[in-house]
């Protein structure tokens, strides 16, 4: 895979895996962004590669903080067994308090001379023979009932060393939580500042303009070499011109074709629209088809590509989350990712083109109108 693309951390996977898996995928994917943010080193020039490093930062950050959140689950759960035991241990001592007691009480009514006085009393062996069972049988069970709560205590004292230990980690957890939070905004404003430098400078709007061409160059190069034998829905597009469903509701703010800009007197050439969501940020695809991309494209953040019938595909950019995978196939109106600000100096928007032959169409002509 290209490196400049980044794998999503795939939620679903952790959704179903159990703890011990999700620790592994979380540990897994912390590695490969650790390795992505070096390889972002080398280039300082760039800046949608200042963009890319501050969301590669900010996917770390909310990783670590799904990591922190599946640690402090464990380690409540463990306290929780802790607890339980403490209180199935208190209990036994009590009953066995209860038992020396009776037992006490017992020989406190036979006398200090209750042993002469049960054999001077006898009748015969076999009254004999049961007095002195009953003496040694409530001796033994007084025996082993302080025996019992003797090791009870000395479990139980071990039980709260092994619970101080937990509710300390869980502390330092929530101490790490909260650390990592205030990383995670200090991060926005980073790149609430980088895009509002790229919006004042007229040296860095050039630069992006350009970096976002040859981005635009590279996508492109990549739907080129990229071919589907074929797409479940045969529907032709050609047919469904200015028809097209909406792919999430929203108002347009960056139209397609050639725009000049007013601050700085640059032109740039959008090969799609700007959707600012409303209502609901779920991305519906606008017709069935294969998803050829899913993943990390720099200058279009979290991009899914569908390719349908007819070479045309349709193109969904700066999305949260995806909600469908690489290789599936999708139907007209099914719910394919998030609408978010990745990649993007709008903030919150879906990035969207339709191409056919790699040509790219202006949405507006093929999208219903509303």
């Amino acid at each position: 895979m290209n490196k400049k693309l980044i794998p999503l951390f795939t939620a679903l996977l952790l959704l179903f895996a159990s703890s011990q898996e999700k620790l592994r995928v979380i540990n897994l994917r912390i590695e490969e962004i650790s390795a992505k943010l070096l390889a972002c080193k080398q280039d300082k020039s760039s800046i949608l590669n200042d963009i890319y490093a501050l969301e590669l930062q900010t996917e770390a950050v909310v990783i670590g903080l799904n990591k922190v959140d599946l640690l402090m689950a464990d380690t409540r759960a463990q306290i929780a067994r802790k607890q339980k035991e403490e209180e199935r241990l208190q209990a036994k001592i009590r009953s066995s308090q209860d038992k020396v007691r009776r037992i006490l009480r017992v020989l406190y009514k036979i006398g200090e001379l209750g042993y002469v006085k049960l054999f001077i009393n006898i009748g015969n062996f076999d009254q004999l023979f049961r007095n002195y069972r009953l003496i040694v049988s409530l001796m033994d069970e007084r025996v082993m009932a302080i025996r019992e709560i003797r090791q009870g205590l000395m479990k139980l004292q071990k039980i709260k060393a092994e619970l101080q230990v937990e509710f300390d980690r869980q502390n330092n957890l929530r101490k790490e939580q909260s650390g990592k939070l205030s990383r995670l905004q200090g991060l926005k404003q980073e790149k609430l500042e980088l895009i509002a430098k790229i919006n004042r400078q007229r040296d860095f709007n050039v630069r992006l303009l350009e970096e976002l061409k040859n981005e635009g160059e590279n996508l492109t190069r990549f739907l080129d070499q990229r071919t589907v034998a074929d797409v479940l829905d045969r529907v032709d597009f050609k047919l469904l011109k200015g028809q097209l469903a909406w792919p999430l509701p929203g108002s347009i703010i960056s139209s397609f074709g050639k725009k000049k800009s007013a601050n700085f007197n640059t032109y740039t050439m959008n090969n799609g629209i700007e959707i600012k969501p409303v209502l609901s940020d779920e991305i519906k695809a606008i017709g069935g088809g294969e998803i050829i991309f899913c993943d990390y494209f720099k200058g279009y953040g979290n991009l899914l590509i569908i390719q349908h019938a007819g070479n045309f595909h349709t193109l969904y950019g700066h999305c949260d989350s995806f909600k469908r995978k690489l290789g599936e196939q999708v139907q007209v109106g099914e719910v394919i990712a998030l609408a978010g600000n990745s990649g993007s100096i709008y903030g919150k928007s879906l990035y969207f083109e339709i191409r056919q032959n790699l040509k790219p169409l202006d949405p507006l002509l093929w999208l219903s109108k509303r």
